[in-house]
């Protein structure tokens, strides 16, 4: 057992109050600094910077869509994807178990195929400009953060962005 499930299992067995499935709605108890008396979050969880929601299980951060499958599922595949590709659609029927191999193909196919060359340039304007943050920029032109640091890096479409940079 890996210690992502000992952290769900803990949290199944001490911080949930509610799941809905169908919304992908955790609720949780959270208990003083005495451990004694506890109150009710709702919905609990934060996007981190790649757009997937994240929460606390046993003092560790973790995936929700992760803890979801695994609580409904009762397994954890090697990975779990989104199955409509937004990563904060957290509904179970959304879920799907996957594989590295298939999860980084659906990554490639979303974020490097068809920009255009009036896309990089646009990119690249905007990096010249300052006014970014890779986070913000790979959000706008739906690419991956991997994709704009390659653009800024010069890695890719360096004929366009040694024109900028």
């Amino acid at each position: 057992m890996t210690q992502e499930e000992l952290d769900f299992i803990y949290f199944r067995d001490n911080q949930l109050k509610y799941v809905d499935y169908s919304t992908g709605t955790i609720d949780v108890w959270i208990k003083d600094k005495l451990g004694k008396n506890s109150r009710s979050a709702p919905n609990v969880g934060s996007k981190n910077p790649d757009g997937y929601i994240r929460l606390w299980c046993n003092g560790k951060l973790r995936m929700k869509h992760r803890l979801l499958f695994w609580m409904y599922h009762k397994y954890l595949p090697i990975e779990v994807d989104h199955d409509n590709k937004v990563r904060d659609a957290n509904q179970i029927t959304n879920l799907i178990a996957s594989d590295r191999s298939q999860n980084n193909k659906a990554k490639k196919i979303r974020s490097y195929t068809h920009l255009s060359e009036a896309q990089v340039i646009e990119i690249c304007q905007i990096i010249a400009s300052g006014d970014y943050t890779i986070t913000q920029l790979a959000k706008q032109f739906d690419r991956s953060r991997v994709q704009i640091k390659a653009i800024l890096s010069k890695k890719y479409w360096s004929k366009i962005s040694n024109q900028y940079f």
